[in-house]
């Protein structure tokens, strides 16, 4: 009789994870689907950084918080924009083929990221019932700061970093006409979102290790070496093959490891009382 109970939770189990995953796919599909129905707006927002350089985004900020006129911040922001320029480069589409793959890829990636919340949601309700209640009592905030800290990184990557790499690398060999591949730009975007988007969770992956007891917060500094030259092969991976992507990833991932021996050391303090 008993080990009957225990066959029924296994297969209970086996049931919420189909659910769950039944849930997810229906999810990025819907998506999906609504994302290509509305490609002329997402077509916009991949040609943003294409199309916008670094001084206008600094200076659309200024005038958002301080006002274009009788500041010197704003003079600033007149300054930024008579001298921006957008990336002079030209997308093109190679071969018979290459717009189809480019409009699916396109469509379904957003599908993804515009799921990605609710594709979350649904690992961390299969995980949920499984903590205790002192877990539990820390579930949601933590769930929250996961998010918090993706789309933080994903956002960095989109306004920040993607401008500063197109500009960077259009500038180079200016003999050379700039003609991109669409579905390599497309590839590019994506990868530095998603590789950015993961690699802000580093604080919480720090802290998650203090938690369980692998290495504490003295750990984490002594080894801070170490970890600039994980974090260079990682920036390296997460990012396209090129150094000013790589940096801009490494120096915010070196900030964020400062961060993590915080949570660390935070996470020893609670678990101390």
């Amino acid at each position: 009789m008993e080990s009957n109970d225990v066959a029924m939770t296994f297969w209970e189990h086996l049931e919420e994870l189909r659910r769950r995953i039944i849930i997810s796919a229906i999810a990025i599909a819907v998506f999906t689907v609504l994302s290509l129905s509305f490609s002329k707006p997402i077509q916009k927002v991949i040609m943003f950084p294409l199309e916008t350089s670094m001084n206008t985004l600094i200076a659309n900020a200024i005038d958002a918080t301080v006002g274009s006129e009788g500041s010197t911040l704003g003079f600033f922001a007149i300054i930024l924009r008579a001298g921006t320029s957008s990336v002079n480069a030209e997308l093109m589409k190679i071969g018979p083929l290459e717009g189809i793959m480019a409009f699916l890829k396109l469509g379904i990636t957003t599908g993804i990221l515009l799921a990605l919340p609710i594709l979350i949601y649904q690992v961390w309700a299969f995980v949920f019932p499984a903590l205790n209640r002192e877990e539990k009592k820390f579930a949601v905030p933590l769930f929250l700061i996961i998010v918090v800290f993706f789309i933080l990184g994903a956002t960095f990557a989109y306004f920040i970093v993607t401008p500063v790499v197109l500009q960077f690398s259009a500038q180079l060999l200016p003999d050379l006409p700039n003609r991109w591949d669409l579905e390599k730009y497309i590839n590019f975007i994506t990868r530095l979102i998603l590789g950015f988007g993961i690699a802000f969770e580093l604080p919480i992956v720090m802290a998650f290790l203090s938690r369980i007891g692998v290495i504490d917060a003295q750990g984490f500094r002594e080894k801070q070496s170490y970890a600039l030259l994980g974090i260079c092969v990682m920036s390296a991976l997460l990012t396209p093959a090129d150094p000013g992507s790589m940096l801009l990833m490494a120096i915010p991932l070196f900030v964020l490891y400062q961060l993590g021996i915080f949570f660390a050391y935070l996470v020893e303090k609670e678990s101390e009382i």
